[in-house]
């Protein structure tokens, strides 16, 4: 592919492209950022470490079991009503992890912050596939460095927060980039509302997949270590 080519790439699909990496990469980012944050909340929210892995468990189970939900909500809404509706969602439950008071409540906004950036992985790639066009292999190399920078950042991220701020900051610092994004996205997103359809759910598969997915959780120890 010579520059000239290169140079040739519309303005607009580098707009679509910024807006979908930046869910993906926060969903990725939060996902890791709590990790080598576990014995802090613990002992901040008067826990037990079996307890508080909840909140990293939680998070994790719930991005898996909304991911096969994906296309038959982007189907039954479309991407971008979709993408913003995650978008503010995770902005909300992020805003609300950091205003939690308990550990339960903690692992129950993480459940709600898991739902949504578990929507928001897949779309990043749909979204880049229809903007891009025949210039998606291209346009994926660029895009995955920042997607996969996320789960290496975040543990860099939480060290750097608990030793300077609070570990409310954890969430919390997700909720100016995600209000940057939500504009974004109502701005540069095409509308595609044209393009909903209505198909049948499986609800049988869809009831049976979180109990599955539990199964494969490694078991607790009866005596758990308190912090």
């Amino acid at each position: 592919m010579t520059k000239g080519t290169a140079e040739t790439l519309p303005a607009g699909i580098w707009k679509i492209v910024t807006v979908a990496i930046l869910g993906s990469f926060l969903s990725q980012l939060d996902a890791t950022v709590v990790n080598v944050s576990l014995p802090t909340l613990a002992v901040e929210l008067h826990s037990t470490l079996s307890t508080i892995q909840w909140v990293t468990s939680g998070y994790m189970l719930a991005l898996a079991l909304m991911l096969p939900m994906n296309g038959w909500l982007v189907d039954r809404v479309g991407a971008r009503r979709l993408y913003l509706w995650c978008f503010a969602t995770f902005t909300m439950s992020s805003a609300l992890c950091g205003a939690t008071w308990s550990a339960e409540s903690l692992v129950g906004c993480r459940v709600l912050q898991g739902m949504s950036g578990g929507l928001l992985v897949p779309m990043t790639q749909m979204m880049i596939a229809r903007a891009a066009g025949k210039h998606m292999a291209r346009v994926l190399g660029y895009a995955a460095l920042p997607i996969l920078l996320g789960p290496i950042l975040g543990p860099v991220l939480a060290g750097t927060i608990l030793q300077f701020a609070s570990w409310r900051w954890l969430f919390l610092v997700n909720v100016p980039v995600c209000l940057a994004g939500i504009v974004m996205a109502a701005l540069f997103l095409p509308d595609d509302s044209g393009e909903r359809r209505v198909r049948a759910f499986d609800c049988v598969g869809f009831a049976l997949l979180s109990p599955g997915l539990v199964l494969f959780l490694p078991e607790e120890s009866s005596n758990p270590v308190h912090i």
